[in-house]
């Protein structure tokens, strides 16, 4: 598992102005937002490094360590990059050139991402130095240090940057101002975070296993699911369904997760990998969903809902290379996927059917969400996929890896 990437962010147009919103320097009203109303593999690690395998730009600037972390403006021409040499930089998906390189971090970059209308760039490093970059004029136009951090995230629809802590808080900040609010922490570290599509709420995942809604306005905890009925160890992944209700988590406890943020019901315990238990198969093969391997060393990494509204499923990935597509209204499975080795992370392209699953042997495959069928399998990075963005135009893919590469890819011929 790897606890330094950060957690991707639900998309979402643009439909909140940053004037209708009152931010973190009036405690009382934060975000005043809007109402609710998969080719034969090939062995990717016993190729040349020089070659660029099929991606169509390959970024080596970061000569130093693994490139944790990375995200694509909307048109895709445009990438950001952070890792262990402790910089980040922005660069052109065609040239590989760099258009800005992000110095002044002391430790590994876990962050770094466009802002939702693209004005900013931040970047932010394990030790917690944050820092916010104009891209009009390509300065540093804020900084903060917040000690050790975990994630952060920018809002989805407003100048509102977020970050959970080891201590457990959460940082949020109103961008280039700073105004700055704190919610408590727990005694726990703040593993993960997801924003709801309302942009009102965030569900935030702790190390002791509970999970916690929190209001961005009035700092409340909406509802909780604790330890004792949901996970009981480490939260891994969260994502929260465009019903503003719904929410997808897994642990190292085995467990996924559906549980509900209005009440904090859980609806369903999809599976329990360490203890075999899980819900019944389509097919009725419970073999198809028992998990290989070393079973007491699996969980799920990486979760997400599909945006299609006609397809509602999930699907969810582990350390052992095993993917699951989860039936979201019956709870049961619809498919599993065997893959050849770790998941990292997967997403869906979009509002399509189209599953992208980063691999731990260095390839990016996708897969047809409705039949478990690889459509395209991406090579050329000889270690393991740390992160996964896709441009919102669904045009093309950036990889990060442990080889100190930054690969883009073309996916626009997958629809």
């Amino acid at each position: 598992m790897h606890t330094d990437t950060p957690p991707s962010s639900p998309d979402m147009a643009n439909q909140v102005d940053d004037e209708d919103m009152i931010y973190i320097g009036d405690v009382e009203e934060v975000i005043d937002a809007y109402d609710t109303g998969d080719i034969e593999e090939e062995d990717a690690m016993e190729e040349d490094p020089s070659e660029e395998g099929d991606a169509i730009c390959v970024f080596s600037s970061h000569e130093i360590g693994s490139v944790f972390c990375g995200s694509l403006n909307k048109n895709g021409k445009l990438a950001t990059t952070g890792g262990e040499e402790d910089k980040a930089y922005i660069w052109d998906t065609s040239s590989g050139e760099i258009v800005l390189d992000c110095t002044g971090h002391k430790d590994s970059i876990i962050f770094s991402a466009f802002n939702h209308d693209e004005s900013y760039l931040a970047t932010g490093d394990m030790s917690g130095m944050i820092q916010v970059w104009k891209l009009a004029d390509k300065t540093k136009v804020w900084d903060y240090n917040m000690g050790d951090a975990t994630w952060m995230m920018w809002h989805t629809v407003a100048n509102i940057l977020l970050a959970g802590s080891v201590d457990g808080e959460i940082y949020m900040w109103k961008i280039p101002d700073g105004d700055c609010k704190v919610f408590q922490g727990y005694g726990c570290r703040a593993e993960t975070g997801s924003i709801f599509p309302d942009g009102k709420r965030i569900a935030v995942g702790y190390e002791d296993g509970v999970i916690r809604i929190l209001d961005l306005k009035t700092s409340s905890v909406l509802s909780s699911i604790s330890s004792a009925l949901g996970h009981s160890s480490t939260i891994t992944t969260i994502d929260c369904h465009w019903d503003n209700n719904l929410i997808l988590s897994a642990a190292v406890d085995g467990k996924t997760i559906i549980s509900t943020s209005n009440t904090g019901k859980i609806v369903s315990i999809l599976q329990n990998l360490n203890n075999g238990e899980h819900n019944t198969v389509t097919n009725n093969d419970q073999n198809a969903v028992s998990s290989e391997g070393n079973r007491d060393s699996n969980w799920v990494e990486t979760a997400a809902f599909c945006k299609d509204p006609a397809f509602q499923v999930a699907a969810t990935g582990t350390v052992n290379g095993e993917i699951f597509i989860w039936d979201i209204s019956k709870q049961m499975l619809r498919q599993k996927i065997e893959q050849e080795s770790g998941i990292s992370k997967l997403l869906w392209k979009g509002n399509t059917t189209l599953l992208f699953s980063a691999g731990l042997d260095g390839i990016l495959r996708c897969f047809d969400g409705k039949n478990g069928q690889r459509l395209r399998s991406f090579v050329g990075h000889m270690a393991d996929i740390l992160d996964l963005y896709i441009s919102e135009n669904g045009e093309k893919a950036l990889t990060t890896s442990d080889d100190s590469t930054a690969r883009i890819f073309d996916i626009s011929s997958l629809s």
